[in-house]
């Protein structure tokens, strides 16, 4: 007889152990599984003498990071729904931008997107859970301005496609924080298109400022949808690029909230 993982069930009011264990087993599992698999990216980069093309590493991520996410839907911890994102699946040199309400918005994105360096800060790299994958992904950091720019436009320039969460950190002033311009700065001087990606997330668990350990509302909802395409206008400066495109977040999740 086949055996079948136990779906968590939903918290009601009070506290439950069968869904705390749940959620316990997906944020550990996650950082154990990250921590072996960065390692051994670690190590085929090193013994490779970094040879191994980006775009290898970011499909060798999306595999790992859509393998995480069946898993927690198996279990019942996860419900993500996915709209259009299958549509992508053939663009080249794009610059994804996606709101960031919780923690795990870049894998539920990443396993789903076309290949893509993901834009992250500086300080994860050094994290040991990430930092392997990151590598040998080619991912960029955003810390240092003008080096996120270069380095955004020669990936744009070479076909890769970019995956920025211009809020710079989870989302603490709802709906959206205000948008850094690097990634329009890149889309400016590499004329990529930008496309939006939506992110829908309501609980409080893996929001900024809430802990790992606290008890979750089990399954964890989340919806992701691509939006519009944009471009830079003539004569539109990099900055109000990116307060157009902020803007249209903006409006779509409020009116989300609203409903």
């Amino acid at each position: 007889m086949q055996s079948r993982v136990a779906p968590c069930r939903r918290n009601a009011p009070g506290f439950h152990p069968w869904p705390y264990l749940c959620q316990m087993a997906a944020t550990i599992g996650f950082f154990l599984i990250a921590m072996v698999f960065s390692s051994f990216c670690w190590l085929l980069f090193r013994l490779s003498a970094g040879k191994i093309p980006p775009r290898t590493g970011q499909q060798a991520l999306r595999m790992a990071f859509r393998s995480y996410t069946k898993w927690m839907r198996l279990t019942g911890s996860l419900q993500l729904e996915v709209e259009g994102l299958e549509a992508l699946r053939e663009a080249r040199g794009t610059i994804f931008v996606s709101n960031h309400p919780a923690l795990l918005d870049a894998v539920f994105l990443l396993s789903h997107l076309p290949p893509a360096a993901c834009v992250m800060r500086a300080n994860l790299r050094r994290n040991p859970a990430l930092a392997g994958g990151a590598l040998a992904a080619g991912y960029v950091t955003n810390d240092s301005g003008p080096a996120f720019v270069r380095q955004g436009i020669s990936k744009i320039m070479a076909g890769e496609n970019l995956l920025v969460f211009p809020e710079g950190t989870r989302t603490l002033n709802p709906p959206v924080n205000r948008f850094k311009n690097g990634f329009a700065l890149v889309a400016a001087r590499s004329g990529a298109p930008v496309r939006a990606l939506l992110i829908d997330y309501r609980g409080s668990h893996l929001r900024k400022g809430v802990s790992l350990f606290a008890p979750a509302r089990i399954p964890l909802h989340f919806s992701i949808r691509a939006g519009d395409e944009f471009r830079v206008l003539p004569g539109e400066s990099a900055p109000d690029f990116s307060r157009r495109i902020e803007a249209w977040f903006r409006a779509r999740l409020e009116d989300r909230a609203d409903g």
